[in-house]
């Protein structure tokens, strides 16, 4: 939260920020901005250096320094301007013994400006043009309930709170004569008034509780799309392939056997061998000349039976 301060007949506006042991010092005059981010190790590390005799725990004493900012009671603040930076130093006490701290805060870019001041300004307006529009139709309301009013026969007993009926446009023309002070503050800091800084926050608040809803809606779509592509392909018919090697390896597995079976009954039903003691065997429907044999011919499988046939072909022609 921002909060003003005096330093020297000037007028600022002054801020600390820390998360997950980081720092951040910002000063403003609402024309300049500086500021120096730092760690709890570093500033401890510097509190020792400006004090010596300081003992205690690292997170411990960063955070009872960048208290002393906004202690106005016990902590003095100078400034000293520097080239491109100004040096910021906080005498104070610590358990009685004299305390001194100095932050060296150098010029914010554009980009920092813009987040820090110019953003929630442009918000706050937009949340005053809110305000102003709910208004309007608050007071368009309470004109159509005082007219029903009048019409069941109520009557106003103090004529001097009568108004007119609420018009927007009589009303933004009344607002164009309305003219700026001429006693203007020379530093307008001074116009930033605790009712100022509650909106500043308000406003600060909404917004980055809108951007973490959009940042969560953003990963949640983009893990929905990511989704989506990995069930697209894996349906294809190439990731299919890929992924089940050993199915089909089986499936034509289980083809091959099942043809070797269908053509083993073939063979078996159309070999047969006739048997003469101690003459020549002759196969019925093919013609080829075989050795005498002591059972009929079964034919295991298609390759024995192509060995077979090419032996007793080389047989007959001999």
């Amino acid at each position: 939260m921002w909060k003003h301060i005096r330093i020297e007949h000037n007028d600022y506006i002054i801020k600390k920020i820390s998360m997950d042991g980081h720092h951040k010092v910002l000063l403003s005059s609402f024309v300049n901005m500086w500021g120096e981010e730092i760690t709890s190790a570093s500033l401890y590390q510097r509190c020792k250096c400006f004090n010596p005799l300081v003992e205690g725990d690292e997170e411990t004493v960063s955070q009872w320094t960048l208290s002393q900012i906004h202690d106005k009671t016990n902590a003095q603040i100078s400034i000293k301007e520097c080239e491109n930076a100004q040096v910021m130093e906080i005498n104070s006490k610590l358990a009685g013994v004299p305390f001194t701290v100095k932050f060296y805060l150098k010029v914010m870019t554009s980009q920092e400006i813009y987040d820090e001041i110019t953003l929630p300004l442009l918000l706050m307006v937009q949340q005053l043009q809110a305000q102003k529009h709910l208004l309007f139709d608050l007071l368009k309301k309470k004109d159509i309930e005082i007219t029903e009013y009048k019409l069941e026969g109520a009557q106003l007993s103090r004529r001097n709170i009568e108004t007119l009926a609420f018009i927007e446009s009589h009303f933004e023309k009344l607002c164009t004569t309305i003219k700026i002070p001429d006693e203007f503050p020379l530093q307008p800091t001074q116009l930033f008034t605790q009712e100022m800084q509650n909106l500043y926050d308000n406003v600060m608040e909404k917004y980055a509780n809108c951007k973490k809803l959009k940042e969560a809606a953003e990963q949640h779509a983009d893990a929905e799309d990511s989704e989506t592509q990995s069930v697209i392909n894996d349906s294809s018919p190439e990731k299919k392939q890929k992924k089940n090697p050993k199915q089909e390896e089986s499936l034509s597995e289980t083809q091959n056997q099942s043809f070797f079976t269908e053509s083993q009954t073939k063979i078996e039903n159309k070999i047969k061998v006739s048997i003469h003691e101690g003459g020549r065997g002759c196969c019925i429907q093919k013609g080829i000349s075989i050795e005498p044999a002591n059972c009929i011919l079964t034919v295991s499988s298609p390759n024995k039976t192509t060995e077979v046939m090419n032996i007793k072909r080389k047989k007959k022609k001999d």
